[in-house]
């Protein structure tokens, strides 16, 4: 785990659910793998605001 980091919660979790932080897009559990994610689930993502994708790592929003 990064020891700098964004002020996102899943980098202090000892397990994160997701494996790429929403907010910074840095790797959070490297226990999960990576998926290759569609279109429409980044679609879906940016609707909720989300900065980056938590399966994938792919900025979503320009910042």
């Amino acid at each position: 785990m990064n020891t700098t980091h964004c002020p996102n919660f899943n980098h202090n979790r000892p397990n994160p659910s997701v494996g790429f932080c929403p907010s910074c897009g840095n790797v959070v559990n490297d226990s999960i793998a990576a998926k290759d994610c569609s279109e429409q689930a980044h679609a879906g993502a940016r609707m909720h605001r989300t900065r980056f994708c938590v399966d994938c790592g792919e900025q979503l929003i320009a910042s």
